[in-house]
């Protein structure tokens, strides 16, 4: 979508904006899913993986089209509406339908990011949306030391190495820096972690990427040197929900300076008041927020400040949202 002239900043007023899904092509996709069942109509193939809201910045940027802005450009020209002390937007959501294992990888920390590609570490969440009856992830490892690490993935030892989960509907599971991890096929999730991009893999089943009809980079030495030595045998969690004025609600992590993540699922009416500027996405159903239409696969930006919103309709919504390290701190004012 070719942007228009932007307004001045002087005029800009809180409100409620959608936000334009930004699709890349993975080579595991290629399934029906989210076209059929989340409205996504990409112009690019094959369709694994969209990101509701992304703003890297000459790279994967939403656009807000109300605004006439891309995603990182709406965080710059209005901090208020975010009111964070980040110099980018801080988290990113997107949702994953494969139709085949992705690559056993990890996200390295920080400094390691900062010398690689001058980003940062990407910690992460899912929530299972949907799994087949027998859904699995890679995740973690059995290594008991970086030398036997070493050792069996070298050797292709994946049935020593590698540890699987079994997938479980609305499960919950965190994935801190370093963890060894990949999505099986036919498991969609939603996912959120920090705004940045950069993954190392460990092994990738030796494919061929049909775009370049090579086999994809891994980096070995580097998944070896960062991995998590032990592992710390995450497991998935199921969070009960709680019965908030009319709304199912769901409170799975929230954590200043990483990320915030909720869950709300509404039958009819409801209302819901969040403190901090706030991503809705909707992964079943439609109604409103604040007479503000969504529905199955859209997400909408709730600015900070906005006080209660107003929940209509039969449907069922993650909120992504963070809070500062500093929570004195005081947003930038537009010039």
């Amino acid at each position: 979508m070719k942007l228009k002239e932007k307004r001045n900043q002087n005029s800009i007023s809180k409100q409620i904006v959608h936000i334009e899904p930004f699709f890349e092509p993975r080579m595991w996709g290629g399934g029906t899913r989210l076209v059929d069942e989340f409205h996504y109509h990409p112009d690019i193939a094959p369709l694994g993986e969209v990101y509701n809201v992304v703003a890297l910045k000459d790279h994967a940027d939403c656009i807000v089209s109300e605004m006439n802005r891309t995603l990182s450009e709406l965080y710059q020209d209005c901090p208020d509406w975010f009111e964070c002390e980040t110099a980018e937007l801080p988290i990113r959501v997107n949702i994953l339908d494969p139709l085949a294992d992705l690559s056993i990888q990890i996200h390295p920390d920080d400094d390691f990011a900062k010398t690689w590609n001058g980003g940062r570490g990407k910690p992460e969440a899912w929530v299972i949306l949907d799994t087949p009856e027998d859904g699995r992830i890679q995740f973690g490892h059995y290594a008991k030391t970086r030398e036997q690490f070493q050792e069996w993935s070298q050797g292709g030892n994946w049935n020593k190495l590698l540890r699987y989960l079994k997938t479980v509907k609305d499960g919950f599971i965190n994935i801190p820096v370093g963890t060894l991890h990949a999505i099986g096929k036919g498991v969609l999730t939603y996912n959120i972690s920090r705004n940045a991009d950069l993954t190392l893999r460990l092994y990738d089943y030796d494919r061929m990427d049909p775009a370049t009809q090579k086999k994809r980079p891994i980096q070995p030495e580097q998944v070896i040197d960062q991995v998590c030595i032990p592992d710390r045998m995450i497991e998935f969690l199921v969070f009960p929900a709680a019965d908030e004025w009319g709304c199912k609600v769901t409170r799975y992590w929230d954590e200043p300076g990483l990320y915030t993540l909720i869950r709300i699922q509404v039958e009819d009416k409801g209302q819901f008041l969040h403190d901090r500027f706030a991503f809705y996405t909707c992964v079943k159903g439609n109604g409103t927020i604040n007479e503000i239409p969504i529905r199955q696969g859209e997400t909408v930006l709730v600015p900070a400040g906005m006080g209660w919103v107003r929940l209509e309709g039969n449907m069922d919504l993650f909120l992504a949202s963070y809070r500062n390290e500093n929570p004195d701190h005081q947003p930038a004012k537009n010039e």
